[in-house]
């Protein structure tokens, strides 16, 4: 799913497969099914039962499986094509969606920068990118790949984090440990401002004036999702984050991550998650 030098090596990707939606909180499946019912079902381009679909960068497939989620049976996709570059992941999708009332959903272990011949030019009349664009290295090559798979006249679906609260809470517990050390960096941080999405998505081909971007929040409150995303501050995803610990202060870690949540929760009530739905038509 992800190689960008500032993320764990794709080895942690492949065992992060199975563990993915619940390490997450669930956040990035319920803000797309949510960006599906109140976003691009309510545009010009919704998807319905013609339609023909990409879920790239995919994970273990929940682009998918928020179509399923959000979308009456009488108005899936005729196709779903899955992708990612991690084999788990893809592996993991299958597993997820092999019983799922898709009319017809087809997972394949591809590089969303560079898709090649496996998909051709045209194909798709949508293409969800969910919260995978910061993971790439070459973010542009990713978009101008969606540009090009798209028909004229389909719509690139791309969500991003404004605010990823699990970054929040790690540097906030990395300064309660050891505020002398560098705070954890972030992948290309900059698609956290606002524009710096747009400008890529219209880099890679799309008009600005067929480019529009949404704000959506989600606040985690129930203990599952807190759990699962305690689970993955306090896992290797975030390992960099305790580089240069004592072994003192790694017994320290995950108490430290708890009180962080409990900060978060205070302030927001639940864990806060800001992100950006943009759609764009080709």
């Amino acid at each position: 799913m992800a190689s960008h030098p500032q993320l764990p090596l794709p080895d942690y990707f492949n065992q992060f497969a199975s563990m993915y939606a619940r390490g997450t909180g669930h956040s990035t499946f319920n803000i797309l099914v949510d960006a599906i019912t109140d976003v691009v079902q309510k545009s010009a381009h919704p998807i319905g039962p013609d339609s023909v679909v990409h879920d790239t960068a995919a994970g273990p497939g929940l682009g998918a499986a928020a179509l399923v989620a959000a979308l009456p049976k009488s108005q899936l996709p005729k196709e779903v094509l899955v992708s990612d570059n991690a084999p788990p992941m893809i592996d993991a999708a299958r597993d997820s969606l092999k019983a799922s009332p898709l009319p017809r959903v087809e997972c394949k272990v591809l590089d969303s920068q560079a898709l090649g011949s496996e998909v051709p030019d045209g194909y798709f009349t949508h293409s969800i990118d969910n919260f995978s664009i910061f993971t790439f290295v070459r973010p542009l090559d990713a978009v101008r790949e969606t540009y090009r798979t798209l028909r004229p006249g389909g719509l690139a679906v791309v969500t991003c984090w404004r605010r990823f609260a699990p970054m929040y809470i790690v540097h906030a517990t990395q300064k309660k440990i050891r505020p002398d050390l560098p705070l954890m960096p972030t992948p290309n941080p900059q698609f956290y401002e606002e524009g710096e999405l747009q400008k890529v998505v219209e880099e890679a081909g799309f008009a600005k004036a067929n480019i529009t971007v949404a704000d959506k929040v989600l606040v985690v409150s129930d203990k599952e999702n807190i759990d699962g995303l305690i689970m993955l501050m306090s896992g290797p995803m975030m390992a960099r984050a305790r580089e240069g610990y004592t072994e003192e202060e790694l017994a320290r870690w995950t108490e430290s991550v708890k009180q962080s949540v409990k900060e978060e929760i205070e302030q927001f009530g639940g864990i806060r998650f800001d992100a950006y739905i943009l759609l764009a038509t080709k």
